[in-house]
């Protein structure tokens, strides 16, 4: 693993070449299948996530039982909720669980990750990247929730998730707990895209098959 750490790890290049062997000989790898837990709220963090293939979804779970996305990790990222608990000594306070796909992920202990950051200015500045990175995602998340209609959010979410072919791998019910919302709205909101062919519908799996089409709509949303 050692001879591809500076692929995955995006700091490690710029890293001290002290450090950067530090942080070789202290790194672990995990693998997860998909939807299975790996922080739960109040736990405590002791270490740190980077992210290798796959991806991890961070949800809430509101009063009523209903999940809301917050963020996903993807290969290069590290989760900045754990990174907080983990500075600060405090307690979790959201659900982390490999997404569809599973995630494998490298990890280090929280006095490692301590130790890297107190002597190599490439980890100061990809903890910083990190923090600011996923602040304004999540403003930006919550300016969408305010002000966007549940069909506009929706198709940020299609668009977001899907591949290169525009293939969405997700079932109904997924869609509407990424949303916060109940699978019946998630499920007529789909039919009306698939009305105006927009979109095709089968079992956990959509296609988007005109994207400008979608983002246009967005557009004439926020033109209003």
């Amino acid at each position: 693993m050692d001879n591809d750490i500076e692929k995955i790890i995006p700091f490690a290049s710029g890293m001290q070449p002290e450090t950067l062997t530090y942080l070789k000989n202290n790194i672990s790898k995990a693998v997860v299948a998909p939807g299975n837990d790996i922080l739960h709220p109040g736990d405590a963090v002791n270490g740190v996530y980077l992210v290798k293939s796959g991806s991890i979804r961070v949800y809430y779970i509101d009063p009523e039982g209903r999940e809301g996305t917050l963020y996903w990790i993807e290969p290069g990222e590290s989760c900045v909720l754990a990174l907080n608990s983990l500075f600060s000594e405090m307690p979790y306070p959201a659900w982390a669980a490999a997404d569809t796909q599973g995630a494998e992920f490298l990890t280090l202990s929280g006095a490692v990750f301590r130790e890297l950051f107190a002597r190599d200015q490439a980890v100061q500045r990809f903890l910083f990247e990190q923090l600011s990175g996923r602040v304004f995602s999540l403003l930006s998340s919550l300016e969408q929730t305010m002000r966007l209609p549940q069909e506009d959010r929706l198709i940020l979410l299609l668009l977001a998730r899907s591949d290169e072919t525009g293939v969405v791998c997700l079932s109904q019910e997924r869609l509407a707990r990424d949303l916060g919302t109940l699978r019946e709205v998630v499920s007529r909101l789909l039919r009306n895209l698939a009305v105006q062919n927009l979109i095709s519908l089968a079992p956990k799996r959509i296609t988007i098959l005109d994207k400008d089409r979608l983002k246009a709509l967005i557009r004439a949303t926020e033109a209003d």
